[in-house]
């Protein structure tokens, strides 16, 4: 049962950060926060 809320929990993150990202792409802000910090 815990194991399933870890799994659960952790899903959840990564949609987030997903949506996150995916977001921040369509604002054309990722570029900018990528070489902000040196990515690329």
């Amino acid at each position: 049962m815990r194991r399933a809320l870890a799994w659960l929990a952790a899903a959840l993150l990564l949609g987030a950060l997903l949506a996150l990202a995916w977001w921040g792409w369509q604002q054309g802000g990722l570029m900018l926060l990528m070489q902000g910090m040196g990515v690329c």
